[in-house]
């Protein structure tokens, strides 16, 4: 093995640190540690309060989720991205491959061409039209895509092959007796789409399935608007269903707490009403053992085998849905950590990683 001089750039909006609460500083964080430990010397550019295993190139002093309240948090974000870029203007010549996870991906691919070293981005996203051609006008850049649905659905990006997102398996314990409800853990919101409101991870959809299969409901997250847990959640607590707090934008679960939900649960529940790139969470329930139950859309299909880890149903379809919670039992939970240790771990993605910065390089 080749060793190399890499840069990861993190997203500027959390901590990239073991422990964290978003999808992209833990990819970055589990590169940045394999690849340090195959022997490759890293950095990791991101925000100063992170905790990495390698070198950090400090951009900001705080992450932007938790530093101090701004008069105009747009502008306070996006000159922390101005910083980044210039960073990267100064000490990308260094490095032999720079991986870009920032979030949004477009401000370090503007100056792509104005440094010798190659640039892999992974966009971390679902695909939708205006996205995809944007990123398709940069040509002498690479995109990683972390589904074939992403890939199928961005024509004209300079994509390498597909690397599909890992986890840390033995990070989350395998249970084969779980207790007596259901989960639902990720983000409480709603956006609108076209001209339609929507519900993007589907928590509203869950309440109205466990209250028709008659199941006890657990539901976690971070509440990104307040008003959604006083309308859609607090009227229905009780016996049946169970909100762990507190109600909190950040995301207040630690990685222990979510661990023994997902452990602890008969089904999780991924009723996305938009698209995903390659979500964790499904991928952290199957390691746990818990089958998944999730909407047929995008590359969720890819990730959850139906009728061997969870259920693939149609979006909307509560019927469905529901009876997919009665039959929960019938899928072998030892499968679930199975098709996880085979497929979605960390050491998988960071070897396949590895792979395309090769054959960048072979390009160049």
């Amino acid at each position: 093995m080749k060793k190399l001089k890499i840069a990861q750039i993190a997203p500027l909006t959390r901590p990239t640190e073991e422990d964290t609460r978003g999808s992209r500083p833990k990819i970055v964080y589990d590169l940045a540690k394999l690849l340090t430990e195959d022997g490759h010397d890293v950095t990791v550019f991101g925000p100063g309060d992170s905790n990495v295993p390698c070198k950090l190139e400090k951009v900001v002093d705080r992450s932007v989720y938790l530093a101090p309240p701004a008069e105009n948090p747009f502008y306070q974000h996006t000159i922390g991205l101005i910083k980044l870029v210039n960073k990267i203007k100064e000490k990308g010549d260094e490095f032999d491959i720079i991986h870009n996870h920032s979030y949004p991906e477009f401000l370090p691919l503007i100056i792509a061409d104005q440094i010798k070293t190659p640039v892999l981005t992974t966009p971390h996203l679902y695909m939708w039209p205006e996205y995809g051609q944007i990123l398709s006008e940069f040509k002498d850049t690479y995109f990683a895509p972390i589904a074939k649905y992403q890939k199928q659905k961005g024509p004209g990006i300079n994509w390498v092959d597909v690397v599909y997102n890992g986890i840390t398996a033995e990070d989350f314990e395998f249970n084969d007796k779980p207790k007596d409800y259901f989960l639902f853990f990720g983000r409480i919101k709603k956006i609108v789409v076209g001209d339609k409101e929507t519900d993007p991870k589907g928590f509203i959809d869950a309440i109205e399935v466990c209250k028709r299969a008659g199941v006890k409901l657990v539901i976690a997250g971070n509440v990104e608007d307040p008003k959604l847990y006083d309308k859609y959640i607090k009227p229905y607590l009780g016996k049946a269903i169970e909100f762990i707090g507190p109600v909190q934008q950040a995301g207040p679960i630690s990685f222990d707490e979510k661990v023994k939900l997902y452990k602890n649960a008969k089904g999780y529940f991924f009723l996305s009403h938009w698209d995903e790139g390659c979500p964790l969470g499904p991928m952290e329930s199957m390691a746990c053992g818990t089958p998944v139950i999730a909407n047929n859309r995008s590359s969720l299909p890819e990730i959850i085998k139906d009728g061997e880890t969870g259920f693939i149903v149609e979006e909307g379809d509560l019927d469905a849905t529901s009876e997919a919670v009665r039959k929960i039992d019938t899928i072998d939970r030892a499968n679930c950590r199975k098709h996880i240790e085979k497929n979605f771990t960390s050491r998988r993605m960071v070897d396949d990683y590895y792979d395309r910065y090769m054959q960048i390089l072979g390009e160049k």
